[in-house]
């Protein structure tokens, strides 16, 4: 069996090379074979009677039994192996031999080359290690930075949980700031502010949700109430996250990994200590996302304008900062990975039409033909392991720009109410520049290609 490796595309050339196998034992394909056939012998009868001493006849028939007899009639197995999911191998019979071995070679060249590279960046000692669950091959360029932006926008999806929760804020937290019960300083710096609300004051009250409508309670059961249902929301998000980050998973698999890319993550950027879970991370962040919530809604229930508008007018400000570096990542998240496994599947695709052209050659000709169909295969295979040398050396980058915005300036690194927003910001930017740099990938390897095709002429 041949194998093919695919990155995020194997459905796609699943079908590709179902659609090639099926075209090649197709009538109407060797009906085109054969007037393709037809007009390559009339045009080498022709070029021999005029110049037998040439051979062009003779040397047109040698490379119709060659193409024929390597490239289209032997039949094989391909395998598409997906390496960014946990899919079984799928099975493609009748590929013709030419498509699958200079699939399989190319294919195999470029992933030998990209598990190589990094494996080598697993195991660098010291800071300059990336752990697998950041890696190309696994989950695409920048993913520590993806993770930091998608659970830096959680919120609790339960409308009735949020809005306890931020009327709890309100109530409760609000007051217990204001009044030192919590020290605003040990709140704004705390990484993880929740069990810091645990204690409010019992003199004042909320209201909670229950099967009937809601009650009016003390702060302290308040608290007691939220508490109890906060792992299911957190659960919730925790779910959503792991098919929104790995949506080429099936869903058990992507449910097993996503706590270790979080915690991953976090840690190699120095957001988060070893002992914090992807929980305590999700927490954090919807908690903090809650908290700036509740000074926006405050506003409109109150009547105050002037918050309105310092809400309103604040959220513009970041929306339109980020917009550009967040369009920029996506070029580097989805454009050029689409653009890649797009010409990916039409270089396969091609092939029927490039047998076809072959039957019109001969001789050097051919071999020229075939060097070119291969090196656009090649110059293909080549983007992931260039991908990956990016990968890790935007990530080094990032793990140090973000690690520095977590700065508290006190020697601590978290994520708080100060340092929320500054480290959404730099995983976005860091995104943006990978964004500009990933599109010097499909240049370079197409350079490195056409220097390779001089070498030994």
């Amino acid at each position: 069996m041949w194998e093919i490796y695919a990155y995020q595309n194997s459905a796609s050339l699943f079908g590709v090379f179902n659609a090639a196998a099926a075209i090649h034992a197709s009538g109407d394909y060797m009906s085109a074979v054969a007037a393709v056939a037809f007009c390559g012998f009339v045009a080498a009868l022709i070029a021999y009677a005029f110049a037998p001493e040439k051979l062009q006849g003779w040397k047109w028939l040698a490379t119709v039994v060659l193409v024929f007899s390597l490239l289209i009639v032997p039949k094989v197995t391909v395998g598409i192996v997906d390496k960014t999911g946990s899919a079984p191998v799928q099975i493609v019979d009748n590929v013709p031999f030419g498509a699958a071995m200079l699939g399989s070679l190319t294919s195999t060249i470029g992933h030998t080359l990209t598990v190589l590279f990094e494996t080598a960046f697993q195991v660098i000692p010291g800071a300059g290690a990336l752990p697998s669950e950041l890696s190309y091959e696994r989950n695409g360029l920048m993913f520590g930075n993806r993770l930091i932006r998608e659970t830096g926008n959680v919120v609790f999806q339960d409308p009735n949980f949020r809005t306890d929760l931020i009327n709890f804020i309100h109530n409760c937290t609000t007051y217990d700031l204001l009044d030192g019960t919590i020290s605003p300083a040990t709140f704004s710096t705390s990484d993880d502010v929740w069990p810091l609300m645990a204690t409010p004051n019992p003199a004042r009250f909320t209201p909670i949700t229950n099967a009937t409508g809601s009650t009016v309670e003390i702060c302290p059961t308040a608290y007691q109430n939220l508490n109890g249902r906060l792992p299911a929301q957190i659960t919730r998000i925790q779910g959503q996250l792991a098919f929104q980050l790995n949506p080429t998973l099936p869903g058990a698999a992507a449910a097993s990994v996503i706590a270790g890319q979080i915690q991953q993550a976090y840690l190699k950027n120095s957001i988060a200590t070893a002992s914090a879970t992807a929980a305590d991370v999700i927490r954090q962040n919807a908690m903090l996302n809650a908290i700036a919530d509740t000074g926006k809604i405050v506003g409109q229930k109150v009547n105050d304008p002037a918050a309105m508008v310092l809400a309103v007018g604040r959220a513009q400000g970041v929306a339109q900062q980020n917009a550009a570096w967040i369009n920029a990542g996506k070029v580097a998240e989805q454009a050029l990975p689409v653009f890649r496994n797009v010409i990916e599947a039409v270089s396969y695709a091609l092939f029927p039409l490039f047998v076809l052209l072959l039957l019109l050659t001969s001789g050097r000709e051919t071999m020229m033909a075939f060097k070119g169909y291969a090196a656009i295969l090649i110059w293909i295979q080549l983007w992931p392991p260039l991908y990956a040398v990016l990968n890790y050396m935007a990530s080094i980058y990032a793990a140090y720009d973000i690690a520095a915005a977590a700065d508290l300036g006190t020697g601590l690194k978290g994520l708080t109410l100060q340092t929320a927003s500054s480290i959404y910001s730099r995983a976005i930017s860091g995104e943006a520049i990978v964004g500009y740099l990933s599109i010097s990938i499909p240049f370079l390897a197409w350079t490195a290609v056409k220097r390779m095709e001089n070498f030994g002429s």
